[in-house]
């Protein structure tokens, strides 16, 4: 009787170690598992924040540029402006008419391009305003280099935009920052190279005077597209004058909402 005691308590004494054993191995995977997911959310909320960062610390600059070139754009197309001064009889006043519109765009390609190279090293997941935010620098981007509106005039494929943007680029402190427009003016005097990647579009503005409102479609789907940018960058309306207007009611390209003609922008 005594050995059965013994041999029943020994195998309890097993089984009891054994079960210890499983829950022990079950709790230390659970807590692996809890621990592997709370490392895997705060990823992901790292990332967002991330991307947030560089959004805001350029958001003021790219609002900025977004906003003087669909301002040009809107009174070259809708304005009486590029008309009367590109045939001015000051040399100057020429200049600055054909010269600061390219710059404007030059200037806005920039900063996205300032923005992509620090977003890029970023998986910006499924974050809704981070994926709102590049389909709005999508479409801009695609009015300028689609193939189906008319006109070639300021048609540029997506790497003419970066490279133009790039020229653009200039560091200091360890901080990119836009060319202003008087360098701007004295590398087009200056370099050849800096020069040949402009000429085209230092045409085109002429070309812009020559064409009506259909063959203007490109800037007039672009403008729309940049006032939808600035919309989002600045919702309440408080970092940009209330000046942010859609030139004609046009067919929207996929993702754009349609709207009508106002008031002309400022130059």
């Amino acid at each position: 009787m005594g050995d059965i005691v013994t041999v029943v308590s020994a195998a309890l004494s097993v089984l009891g170690a054994i079960v210890a054993g499983v829950m022990t191995t079950w709790s230390a995977r659970r807590n692996a598992m809890f621990e592997h997911r709370l490392a895997a959310e705060r990823h992901e909320a790292t990332k967002a924040e991330q991307a947030q960062e560089v959004i805001s610390r350029y958001r003021e600059p790219l609002l900025l540029a977004a906003f003087n070139l669909q301002s040009r754009l809107h009174n070259a197309v809708g304005g009486t402006y590029l008309a009367e001064y590109l045939n001015h009889e000051d040399e100057d006043e020429r200049r600055y008419a054909r010269d600061y519109t390219v710059y404007v765009l030059a200037d806005y390609l920039c900063w996205v391009e300032i923005i992509r190279r620090d977003l890029r090293f970023l998986d910006l997941g499924d974050e809704d305003s981070n994926r709102t935010f590049n389909r709005h620098l999508t479409l801009v981007g695609t009015a300028f280099s689609s193939l189906k509106l008319p006109g070639t005039h300021f048609r540029l494929f997506k790497g003419q935009q970066r490279a133009i943007g790039e020229l653009l680029i200039e560091t200091a402190g360890g901080r990119a920052d836009s060319m202003t427009y008087p360098a701007f003016c004295a590398r087009l005097d200056q370099s050849l190279e800096f020069r040949r990647w402009f000429r085209r579009l230092l045409d085109d503005v002429a070309e812009i005077v020559a064409h009506d409102w259909a063959g203007n479609e490109r800037l007039l789907r672009a403008q729309h597209a940049l006032i939808d940018l600035i919309d989002f960058l600045d919702p309440a309306r408080t970092r940009l004058p209330d000046d942010r207007a859609k030139l004609i009611a046009i067919a929207p390209l996929p993702g754009q909402a349609q709207s009508s003609q106002a008031a002309p922008a400022v130059l």
